[in-house]
């Protein structure tokens, strides 16, 4: 093996450092920022799917074992932001590369392959640091950094030469070329006595815990629909509120923002959740400068991205002819602007709130806003620069007894955490910093808990697993403490894998288990690197206590299957795993320190999503799959009875068999849900000899799916890609990103109304 070939496993960071050393201060264009970038992500994956699907149809059907759904199901998946940064990144280097096939090897899943050491600590971080103590954490990671990507352009450097070598004695080269696609003033706050609000006949955003609200891209309270629109005429986002008593009426537009990521409405506030990327030129009153822009990298959908966008540089790159400079001399961050719409029809600007870092999530519990976003950190030319390496909001920097540093930890960004008072949104109340990589949160009803997934080294040789390190922060009123520490074994795959219930902890988990061996050069015998040349997966479900001290656990649960969905349910426990057939499991929870498996319930394909549908019902929305490959073969349906828990059956199901894709797969807040009005709903796609784009509408009545409505949505000039449903009463409306609202009937299924964008 040649010792340019291999040497050690790039991670995240080490590719988001390879990134920025390689492009030259590029001017981006405007299609390629964070707002125009969604759409365009949308139908490449839907394009994306179609073309799978049409192969695997033309090749009759390959053996597709062990595969669950379509690589581009997960291209989406992830966070649209990350995606847009790739977007800038491939851009900016794109920009200054020769774009010559150079690079020996395929890099690109070593690359994509993580190695961020995993720390198995339970010990409790205390509040409070010092700037230099953070400083000299950071410059240890920083200089490792620097390292990884001199040796790696040492290694691309001698792989130019020799490919260079090669090139000029068959005479022959090859080129790539990657061009640029250019392209009533009688509302008040006190609603009238006959408002919705009396009945709570109305649609809510679908949420994790029911008493901490969520953010979304539309609100309903009942009279007024409220939607993140971006406005053809200009590009820009606004919020439009519409009057639905006694028609479908605009009354106001709230803004002109360059992107909405959420929004809340709160009693007779609104809450606008802005995210943004600055170039460092433009200095604001409220931010200071740093060095990146969006922050989201470590989602899921991150890798993949990568791994697709990245195989269309490096392959046709040389590395060796890249400039070392900043990718993007800019920063990243987040607004949240606040409004007081006590009179709708003249909303008036309370007050905005500046954030350094890329928004991650948010909450509102007891009538306090919650806000989480992500920093990253850049080394200063001295340590007194603080703004490059110390959270910033509203343009000062935060207080060093406000900030975590966890013991073992070789982070180098932040999780930012901001409390605001609704009833007076005029400060922060409280703020909190945790230098961590996590991207993962759950909310309970009195703690937030942070998931921060910790995988293999690859710095020795031995058995290995990923393991999940925890954090738990207690918060009422506002005030936000780090209570306790712990850690599993194992990754979580989303948020909803866990849940609190009498001061416990229950989450499910995928452990990976690698064998970890050198990679030695066959002539001198050097140990160059090492690598997991095979691995094990298996799933375990654990309990922890208050202080993050695993309690109870069942471990070496579905061997070489992954978990796609979990709900809890008091002392009830169910998750989804799949490879071939879908498995079930149900756990009885009552005693924390012994869970057990009361069932395991087999069925072809496998449910994205889980959602109590009564105290005896549990929705499962996601895919049918041959039972011998695992090939997927449409989006389904199925209402499981779990009356019993230990002998959950599958009462009812219906394969939509015509759908590819649907947001709900992927968005719980996609899925318009209310079991008390017995009606839910999503959009779903198909991709066969013509496209399709549908909303579909359903109850659930005497064991049976009906289906209510279906809306045809495929008219891209009609609808945009981001399209929610919702309901006032026997009113269902449909609302696109573009502005547009249609009214149907509940009662007769009728089209009723309209409102232009």
């Amino acid at each position: 093996m040649r010792k340019n070939e291999m040497k050690k496993k790039w991670n995240e960071t080490d590719i988001r450092n390879y990134l920025e050393e390689s492009a030259k201060d590029q001017e981006i264009p405007k299609s390629l920022l964070p707002a125009q970038m969604e759409e365009w992500l949308r139908q490449q994956t839907a394009e994306g799917i179609k073309k799978e699907k049409e192969t695997d149809e033309e090749a009759g059907g390959a053996d597709q074992r062990g595969l669950k759904k379509s690589k581009y199901f997960g291209w989406w998946c992830g966070s649209f932001a990350a995606a847009a940064c790739l977007a800038l990144v491939l851009f900016a280097v794109g920009k200054n590369m020769d774009w010559k096939l150079e690079v020996a090897g395929d890099k690109t899943a070593d690359m994509a392959e993580m190695n961020d050491s995993a720390a198995d600590t339970t010990e409790v971080a205390a509040e409070g640091t010092t700037y230099e103590k953070l400083y000299q954490a950071f410059d240890k990671t920083w200089k490792q950094q620097e390292n990884l990507y001199l040796e790696k352009r040492e290694y691309a450097e001698d792989d130019a030469v020799a490919d260079d070598a090669a090139t000029e004695d068959t005479g022959t080269a090859e080129g790539a070329m990657i061009t640029e696609s250019a392209e009533d003033t009688a509302d008040s706050a006190n609603m009238d006595a006959d408002s919705e609000h009396e009945t709570e006949d109305y649609g809510k955003t679908n949420q994790q815990e029911e008493e901490v609200e969520e953010a979304d891209i539309i609100k309903n309270d009942g009279r007024y629909l409220y939607q993140a629109v971006l406005q053809r005429k200009d590009e820009k986002y606004t919020v439009r509120i519409a009057d639905t008593k006694g028609g479908l009426t605009e009354t106001a537009r709230v803004g002109s923002f360059q992107m909405i990521q959420d929004i809340y409405v709160w009693k007779d506030k609104l809450v606008v959740l802005e995210p943004g990327w600055a170039e460092s030129s433009q200095e604001t009153d409220s931010m200071q400068q740093s060095e990146y822009i969006y922050e989201d990298q470590r989602d899921s959908g991150f890798i993949q991205i990568l791994k697709d966008g990245l195989q269309k540089i490096f392959q046709h790159t040389s590395a060796a002819d890249a400039k070392v400079s900043d990718i993007v001399s800019g920063y990243a961050y987040c607004r949240i602007h606040i409004y007081d719409i006590a009179k709708r029809s003249d909303p008036r600007e309370y007050h905005t709130f500046t954030i350094k870092g890329g928004y991650m999530d948010s909450r509102i519990s007891d009538g306090y806003l919650y806000f989480f976003s992500s920093c990253e950190t850049s080394r200063p030319a001295d340590a007194e620069n603080l703004k490059t390496y110390v959270p910033m909001l509203d343009g000062k920097p935060m207080a060093e007894d406000k900030i975590t540093l966890p013991e073992n930890t070789d982070a180098a960004s932040y999780l930012v955490m901001a409390s605001v008072d609704m009833e007076q949104p005029d400060k922060f109340v409280d703020t909190k910093a945790l230098v961590t990589s996590a991207d993962k949160f759950y909310v309970s009803r009195d703690n937030i808990y942070v998931a921060d997934i910790q995988y293999p080294s690859y710095s020795e040789k031995g058995r290995q697993t990923d393991s999940t390190r925890l954090f738990r922060f207690s918060y009422k009123d506002g005030r936000m403490e780090k209570a306790a520490e712990g850690s599993v074994k194992g990754t979580l795959r989303d948020d909803m894998a866990m849940n609190e219930y009498q001061d416990y902890l229950r989450l499910v988990t995928t452990v990976e288990n690698s064998n970890i061996e050198e990679i030695v050069d066959d002539i001198s015998g050097e140990v160059l690197g090492y690598d997991s040349l095979e691995s094990e997966t298996t799933n375990s479900l654990y309990v922890l206590d208050a202080n993050l001290q695993v309690t109870g656990k069942i471990e070496n649960l579905a061997k070489d299957e992954r978990i796609y969905s979990a709900r809890f349910m008091g002392d009830s426990g169910y998750f989804v795993t799949f490879r071939e057939t879908d498995p079930l499991f149900s756990v009885d929870l009552s005693n924390p320190r012994e869970p057990k498996i009361l069932g395991e319930l087999k069925i072809s394909g496998f449910s994205e999503y889980l959602h109590f549908y009564s105290d005896n019902l549990l929705l499962g929305i996601g895919m049918e799959a041959d039972e011998e490959t695992g090939e997927t073969q449409g989006v389904k349906l199925s209402m499981f009875d779990i009356s019993n828990p230990a002998d959950v059956k599958e009462q009812s199901k219906i394969h939509l068999s015509e759908y590819d894709y649907a947001d709900a797969l992927y968005n719980y807040k996609a899925v318009l849900i209310d079991p008390k009005k017995n009606l839910f709903g999503f959009s779903a796609e198909g991709y066969g000899e013509e496209d399709k784009r549908d909303y579909l509408l359903f109850s659930y009545e005497n064991g049976e799916f009906q289906q209510i409505l279906k809306i045809d949505c495929s008219d891209s000039e009609r609808w945009s890609w981001t399209i929610r449903g919702t309901y006032i009463k026997d009113r269902f409306f449909l609302l696109g990103e573009d502005g547009r609202i249609e009214e149907y009937s509940l009662t007769d299924k009728s089209r009723t109304r309209e409102l232009e964008p």
